[in-house]
């Protein structure tokens, strides 16, 4: 290699060179990137490590306090998967809705039915009357999450998305 750029002219020995350090560049740049990549990944993965942990730690007290609510809950209250449906249908009856499908997520002692909701072109007092009737049913029925836009073709109308979760008590097995 050291004889092949002596034989070169001064002028080609001076464009490797710059080529070299170009690619050199390059590579260090792209180099650069991944390391900073993998340095927010790790801390990520710290603090996602200190967050388990941390439940981990207070695992006991987190099953008394569900054991203690769970206590409280009247399982003839909760409602299962069609129950939570049916009544979110008549909770929804009036407005401009779109059902999702529903998810369900089982513990020992509850079953979580999720689902989500999409109203388009509903007036302020129509959102907060659907929010009066899920409030009533809490804590059985209630809203996860929630995201409001006004709607762009008609002013003073909103457009809605929910994910709205329905409590089910599991009774237990002896």
């Amino acid at each position: 290699m050291k004889r092949f750029f002596q034989a070169r002219s001064a002028r080609e020995q001076w464009l490797l060179l710059a080529f070299g350090l170009i690619a050199v560049g390059w590579w260090g740049s792209a180099l650069a990137g991944r390391v900073q990549d993998f340095a927010r990944e790790r801390a990520s993965l710290r603090a996602a490590q200190q967050v388990q942990e941390l439940w981990l730690q207070n695992r006991e007290a987190i099953m008394a306090r569900v054991t203690a609510a769970g206590e409280t809950l009247d399982p003839a209250k909760s409602l299962d998967s069609a129950q939570s449906f049916a009544e979110l249908n008549t909770m929804l009856r009036g407005l401009t809705a779109e059902v999702g499908s529903q998810r369900t997520d089982r513990t020992e002692q509850f079953a979580m039915h999720s689902v989500q909701v999409s109203i388009r072109q509903a007036g302020l007092p129509a959102l907060l009357q659907f929010y009066g009737k899920l409030s009533a049913r809490a804590p059985y029925l209630g809203i996860d999450q929630c995201t409001l836009a006004t709607d762009r073709t008609r002013a003073g109308l909103l457009n809605a998305t929910f994910r709205i979760y329905a409590l089910e008590v599991v009774p237990a097995k002896n």
